[in-house]
C-alpha cells in the first residue's frame, strides 16, 4: 500500500515547515480532502440489519467493500446512487469487491445478519470501506 502524499515532501526553501506546504498543495491539487478508506465495526443479532451506510462517490470512482468477518451468516447488498440493488454479497470472501459510480451520488452499504445457530449472542465484524 502506498504511503500517503506527505511521506514524500521535502522541506521547501522558503524556510516555513514542510506540514504547511504540503497541505496547501494537496489542498490546491485535491479540493475535497475527505477520508479516502475507512474501517468500520458492527455487531448484529440473527436477522438484524444496519441502516444503509452512504458513500459520496463522483462518477468513474469506485468504491471497494471488504468484510473481514469471523464466519458469521452476514450478507451485504450494494446500492447505486438511484437506490436499485448492484447485488447481494456473503462476506466469508477473503477479498474486496469494487462497484463503480455509474454518476455522481451516493452508493449505500447495508449489512444483513442470518441465524446464528452458536450461543453466541451476538455477530462481530468489521468492514473496511475505500473510495478510489
Amino acid at each position: 500500500m502506498a504511503g500517503s502524499p506527505t511521506d514524500s515532501v521535502t522541506a521547501p526553501a522558503s524556510g516555513q515547515p514542510a506540514g504547511a506546504s504540503a497541505l496547501r498543495s494537496l489542498e490546491a491539487g485535491h479540493p475535497n480532502l475527505e477520508a479516502r478508506e475507512v474501517v468500520k465495526y458492527y455487531s448484529l443479532a440473527s436477522y438484524e440489519e444496519t441502516e444503509k451506510e452512504a458513500f459520496v462517490l463522483n462518477q468513474g470512482e469506485e468504491l471497494t467493500v471488504t468484510v473481514y468477518n469471523s464466519g458469521f451468516p452476514i450478507t451485504y447488498t450494494v446500492y447505486d446512487a438511484d437506490g436499485q440493488s448492484l447485488g447481494t454479497y456473503s462476506s466469508y470472501t477473503p477479498y474486496g469487491r469494487i462497484f463503480a459510480a455509474q454518476k455522481n451520488g451516493p452508493m449505500y452499504v447495508q449489512f444483513k445478519a442470518g441465524a446464528n445457530s452458536s450461543f453466541v449472542k451476538k455477530m462481530n465484524f468489521s468492514a473496511k470501506f475505500s473510495i478510489s
